[in-house]
């Protein structure tokens, strides 16, 4: 038995029923399983409300008794039994009994290696799941165990008898401002949720595993030490007025202004991170004003970008080159073309090169005589998987999910020069030897209908 074992929030076995829930209806299987072992038994901790599921939550069962999910506990790994009953080591276990013949799972581990349980889902008719199915229950599974680290965090903080100290002047500010941000942060997850919604019902599968497991993640990693910080803040507060009536040390009250600028500087890292997230996806969910239209030197304005980005450049160690030369002129709109560049910098930057490596992107340009221009990032890093290219514009696609990566910059490429500018834009690479982006617009963009303002647009982070 797991030393972890104890009561789980409801608030996460809510969200873990949604996900059971979810899975099943993807899997098209009757039943979803969210396992947890005990001493001596497993026990269902969540179960799928499809129909046809056999199994109910709470209801246990004893170990060593050749169930599907021992085997995965035992192995650390996943087990897929497309056919019990053909298979000679599975065809007595206690599950057939239910005419839960096909098995795919994999375990659950706590944050410190310790087994928690499985996830699962059992039919009772043969099934043959194919790869992105694996990959699905995985990222499910990756999800789960996020929410682990969450809930130890919380009982970490809640645990914590450090004494947060504030003059009730400034706890009434502090309080004022947190309830603002705590708004801001609600209707933010609002709408996100609203888009998760709307893209459960009209990405394709791979992108739905992606939203479920990686989306939720990111808003609810800042928007949960938020609320820890300020629930710990204002616990803290509390007691320092409590002790204000017994009368304080300058010492102590020292310790307390130290402690409330750290959580104060949480609270504002945590915020600014969530509002550049929602930035990054309002920017997905909304179609861009085609507005700033002018004339202007290609190379110039490339110049002024790199000019913009120069400290951020200079911070990630590497090289940005400017090899356009003066002289091609567009009739376009610069502002949107230096936001397609930023964001291609800003990928290369994060993507392209090992950690403690520095290297070099190179930006040039190639008019082909037709009234178009093909402007190239190119870099000299590690390259893309021949599998991933065909992915890097779709929406939520990051080899970096969890790690700081949202899956979006390079979607917002995409759309700004394929909606905005009226253009196309082709990814090349070979692993090993950098990757290449052409973005071909243009010299004069068509006339666009002005649209309603937009707030601007939300700067990458390099």
């Amino acid at each position: 038995m797991s030393s972890h074992a104890s009561a789980i929030p409801e608030a996460f076995l809510a969200k873990w029923q949604n996900t059971t829930n979810v899975m099943a209806g993807i899997f098209d299987v009757p039943a979803g399983l969210i396992m947890r072992v005990l001493p001596e038994q497993i026990e269902v901790l969540v179960s799928s409300d499809s129909e046809g599921n056999p199994y109910e939550a709470d209801e246990k069962a004893q170990l060593n008794t050749g169930l599907y999910c021992e085997t995965v506990m035992a192995t650390r790994g996943l087990l897929h039994v497309p056919n019990a009953l053909e298979d000679e080591h599975w065809r007595c276990n206690p599950d057939v009994a239910l005419n839960m013949i096909s098995y795919l799972g994999v375990p659950l581990l706590w944050p410190d290696n310790e087994v928690f349980g499985t996830i699962c889902v059992l039919d009772s008719k043969t099934r043959n799941y194919q790869h992105r199915y694996v990959e699905l229950l995985w990222e499910i599974k990756k999800s789960i165990e996020r929410d682990f680290v969450l809930m130890e965090q919380k009982e970490q903080l809640e645990a914590s008898n450090a004494e947060l100290r504030l003059s009730m002047l400034q706890q009434e500010a502090f309080s004022l401002k947190l309830a603002q941000s705590n708004q801001d942060l609600h209707a933010a997850l609002m709408r996100l949720t609203s888009l998760q919604d709307e893209l459960l019902r009209s990405e394709k599968m791979a992108a739905l595993g992606a939203v479920v497991a990686g989306i939720s993640h990111e808003l609810n990693t800042p928007i949960g030490n938020s609320l820890l910080a300020a629930s710990t803040l204002q616990s803290r507060a509390a007691d320092f007025a409590r002790e204000m009536e017994r009368g304080l040390t300058r010492s102590r009250m020292q310790e307390f202004v130290g402690t409330v600028e750290q959580g104060a500087g949480i609270l504002m890292r945590s915020l600014d991170q969530a509002a550049k997230l929602v930035g990054s996806f309002k920017q997905v969910a909304d179609e861009q004003a085609a507005d700033g239209r002018r004339r202007f030197d290609l190379g110039e304005m490339v110049r002024n970008v790199l000019l913009e980005l120069d400290e951020a450049i200079s911070d990630s160690g590497d090289r940005v080159v400017c090899s356009i030369g003066p002289g091609i002129q567009m009739d376009s709109y610069p502002d949107q073309l230096g936001q397609v560049l930023t964001q291609l910098i800003a990928n290369a930057v994060q993507h392209a090169f090992l950690p403690g490596l520095a290297g070099t992107v190179t930006i040039a340009a190639e008019q082909d005589g037709n009234g178009h221009v093909a402007i190239t990032v190119r870099d000299d890093g590690l390259g893309i998987p021949q599998d991933n290219l065909a992915r890097v514009f779709d929406p939520f696609f990051t080899t970096r999910m969890g790690k700081g990566g949202s899956g979006l910059g390079l979607h917002i490429v995409y759309k700004l020069v394929t909606s905005t500018l009226h253009g196309s834009v082709e990814v090349s690479s070979a692993e090993g030897a950098g990757a290449c982006f052409t973005v071909t617009l243009p010299m004069s963009a068509p006339v666009a209908l002005r649209k309603p303002d937009r707030a601007p647009l939300a700067p990458p982070i390099l």
